[in-house]
């Protein structure tokens, strides 16, 4: 196993090779995956090592866990294997990228959307009502996850959606319909304000990271590091104040009292704890449970099927399937994020880490692959949602959960897309 610095060392080399990425092929992403093992994994070790917090604590209906110094290093050297191996794979894939003809370019998604300005209103509108009889159909339903029902809960995700769809009208609309401009901006404003909350934190990072892409635009590397540092420093500073509004007491905190308890609680990694998930799954599998061969990953199509049914659905999660949820605070259940490699270690142990980040590192690169057919903002706009959603999915822990919260997160713009390539095949004929 390797040491704390030995790996700290390791992840400078690491960081270098995904900055050469961005400066030489203008390509964020490694640099998103190294920055999530440091804050995630070297910045918690660190900080429990160093007496500032303490490992995570769940009380489960029964403790199988014993959390210490020694489990924390096993469990960030393979962190770490999976970190490199998703980079590594990543890069050397996306250096075969191959040359693509552009389907398009900012004029004709300009006059796409000028004919689609009053069918995205009336999808908003839409959008309204399904969601407030979602609402009241959850509030109705003693049950509802049993029935199916969960993806009525996730329904009004699609608000982040609508808000990329009206800032691309305000964006790419002609200057001189300034009419027009002006009703996308406040549809935007108050859909955005509406998603920003304790609760829907992770929706309005989702949103806001997406669109920071596009403001980024196709800048320098200079003004867009510069961008990307501003902006990401405050969406930052707004995700932690949303959750600090998770506490009662802090409602009554000033603005500049929220941030310094902000900055508190990052200085504990308190929610950073990935760390500590894996090391739990290290003393899951296969110990508790034999290594689930890919079934977490098959039961992102099991998902959608409701229980009433499948009644015999296998149910997810290790916490689930060991009982470790039952009884506790009203069955509610409580868990933690062990991150994606923690994941791909509870699917085939060492082998699974390293095949299922190769696996990964070879997606995401061919996801990116797709956003280099467009001349337009979609460009940007299926960059910036393939960098958003990244996010989740390496925080780890309910997969199916995460793949359900991005697309119900984004369908607004993916039927969007397809009808947008749908008017560019009849153009062309």
């Amino acid at each position: 196993m390797l040491d704390i610095e030995l790996i700290e060392l390791l992840t400078l080399v690491l960081a270098f090779l995904s900055a050469w990425q961005y400066v030489s092929r203008n390509d964020e992403f490694p640099m998103l995956l190294v920055l999530f093992f440091y804050l995630t994994g070297i910045s918690r070790y660190n900080a429990v090592m160093s007496g500032t917090s303490r490992w995570a604590y769940v009380a489960y209906a029964y403790n199988i866990f014993e959390m210490n110094g020694e489990l924390a290093i096993e469990a960030l050297n393979y962190f770490f294997l999976g970190t490199f191996v998703f980079v590594l794979s990543y890069i050397v894939a996306s250096s075969r990228r191959p040359e693509v003809q552009q389907i398009d370019d900012s004029q004709t998604l300009s006059e796409f959307l000028k004919k689609k300005q009053v069918w995205i209103i009336v999808l908003y509108v839409i959008f309204l009502i399904l969601n407030t009889l979602a609402n009241r159909v959850l509030s109705g339903a003693d049950s509802g996850y049993a029935f199916g029902l969960s993806y009525f809960f996730l329904f009004k995700l699609a608000i982040g959606g609508m808000i990329i769809l009206f800032f691309m009208l305000f964006k790419n609309l002609p200057k001189g319909k300034t009419v027009q401009r002006v009703v996308f901006l406040v549809l935007m404003i108050s859909a955005a304000v509406s998603s920003y909350s304790p609760r829907e934190r992770f929706q309005f990072l989702s949103w806001m990271v997406a669109l920071i892409f596009v403001i980024v635009g196709r800048r320098n590397i200079i003004s867009k590091s510069i961008i990307y540092a501003v902006g990401g420093t405050a969406i930052i500073i707004m995700f932690m104040i949303a959750g600090n509004m998770r506490h009662d007491f802090s409602r009554n905190l000033t603005f500049e009292q929220q941030i310094e308890y902000a900055q508190y609680r990052m200085q504990l990694a308190e929610d950073q704890n990935m760390l500590d998930g894996f090391m739990m799954v290290l003393q899951v599998y296969p110990q508790h449970l034999d290594y689930s061969c890919g079934m977490e990953h098959l039961e992102i199509l099991m998902r959608p099927i409701p229980r009433a049914l499948w009644p015999d659905k296998p149910v997810g999660g290790y916490a689930n399937k060991l009982g470790l949820n039952e009884g506790m605070y009203g069955n509610t259940t409580v868990g933690i994020s062990q991150s994606i490699y923690g994941t791909f270690y509870g699917e085939g142990g060492v082998f699974g880490v390293i095949l299922l980040s190769i696996i990964y590192g070879i997606l995401f690169s061919r996801l990116y692959n797709t956003t280099l057919k467009y001349g337009s903002d979609v460009r940007l706009i299926l960059h910036g949602i393939i960098f958003s959603s990244a996010i989740p999915i390496l925080r780890g822990g309910d997969l199916p959960g995460i793949v359900a919260f991005i697309g119900m997160s984004f369908w607004p713009v993916f039927g969007f897309l397809w009808l947008y390539r749908r008017w560019l095949k009849k153009r062309k004929k």
